[in-house]
């Protein structure tokens, strides 16, 4: 499927200089950069469900035990180093 988008006039240039200064065409810099950012907003949208299932499970901490367990794990470092 190709697909065609328009980009602002400075956005095209700016592409256009990073091509030139590199072994690759503008199409493969865009198409890199779609498939980063469509891997990043699954693995985004994956944490936020993984993170409301622990809400929901009770799998959180609260303020003051998160503030407990942080120090116990910095104090745990120190002990192994």
């Amino acid at each position: 499927m190709n697909q065609t988008i328009t980009l602002p006039q400075t956005v095209l240039k700016r592409l256009e200089k990073v091509a030139a200064g590199s072994r690759r065409t503008p199409q493969a810099i865009i198409k890199q950069a779609v498939i980063e950012r469509i891997e990043y907003e699954e693995w985004f949208a994956a944490q936020v469900g993984a993170g409301m299932a622990d809400e929901k499970a009770g799998r959180l901490y609260g303020k003051d035990e998160f503030w407990m367990q942080l120090d116990k794990a910095r104090h745990e470092r120190k002990k192994a180093a």
